[in-house]
């Protein structure tokens, strides 16, 4: 049995992952799945939707019906749970924890818009009549109304709004890598010009702590700043794996001196404090 630290040896698995080629194909096969299952999903729900739309625009005699399959459903599901959870992981693993790829739903959603758009498009079975449910048994044709034109737009806004959804997700996940950078450029900056003290933790809620991955806490820290006045720090964020918390535990305190009451220029280390990746804080994920 080996005498190695196991938190070491495995603080040191993680190092070697990071920017290396497994991690990277294994992040790109967990985006290509996340992507063909996104496609399943659109292509579930457009047959999902072109059967009530058949239902809604032609009438109950019509010999119209939806031809799309509905045993992709369960492939959708299980496909879903496996690319967010291989694509989370070794795109974690290959990043070390920063924000440099596409989030999750984005990429599910980018295949649920094509596989959509396609759908409606070349898959969805014809209306009998724009307009009118035609009778083809008795004769007895009756005007579309509110409900039967808005079965009938399906094909543009259902797609659109899945669209929609992409897109602020893109610009989302945008904003959150900008902001994540901003806050290592700033981390970086009062590491050589900032100011560390000793603080401690004053209140926390669980989980305390989580060896399965990181966990979100709502804590409090306190420091006492250059000028002798102690201040007080709550946090809601995502804790590093491992990590135990504890009333009047010790942790470092990194700070503007210039303005030590801005939280947004304020990181705390749970251990160590020497190098940048000990510390966690505004727009940084563990």
């Amino acid at each position: 049995m080996s005498t190695v630290d196991p938190a070491a040896a495995r603080e040191a698995r993680l190092r070697r992952l990071v920017g290396s080629p497994k991690a990277l194909i294994l992040t790109l096969v967990g985006g290509l799945t996340l992507v063909l299952a996104g496609g399943a999903v659109g292509y579930a729900v457009s047959a999902i939707m072109d059967r009530v739309r058949v239902s809604t625009v032609n009438s109950v005699f019509s010999d119209t019906e939806s031809t799309m399959a509905y045993w992709v459903t369960p492939i959708a599901a299980i496909g879903s749970i496996i690319g967010f959870l291989a694509y989370s992981h070794w795109s974690h693993r290959y990043s070390g924890g920063r924000s440099i790829h596409p989030r999750p739903v984005t990429l599910w959603f980018l295949g649920i818009a094509v596989t959509m758009w396609w759908a409606t498009t070349y898959l969805w079975a014809p209306v009998d009549m724009v307009g009118t449910a035609i009778d083809p048994v008795f004769g007895e044709h009756e005007a579309w109304g509110t409900g039967a034109w808005f079965s009938y737009a399906m094909r543009w806004w259902a797609p659109g709004l899945a669209t929609i959804v992409f897109v602020l997700s893109l610009v989302f996940g945008f904003l959150s890598r900008v902001r994540e950078r901003r806050g290592r450029e700033l981390l970086g900056r009062l590491l050589r010009e900032g100011t560390r003290t000793t603080g401690e933790v004053t209140e926390l809620t669980l989980p305390v702590s989580n060896d399965s991955g990181p966990s979100v806490t709502h804590w409090t820290f306190s420091f006492t700043d250059l000028r002798g006045q102690r201040r007080w720090v709550q946090r809601i964020q995502r804790l590093p794996r491992g990590r135990v918390l504890s009333i009047g535990g010790p942790v470092t305190v990194l700070y503007d001196p210039s303005r030590p009451h801005d939280t947004s220029r304020i990181f705390v280390a749970l251990e160590g404090g020497d190098r940048a990746e000990d510390y966690i804080g505004p727009g940084l994920r563990p």
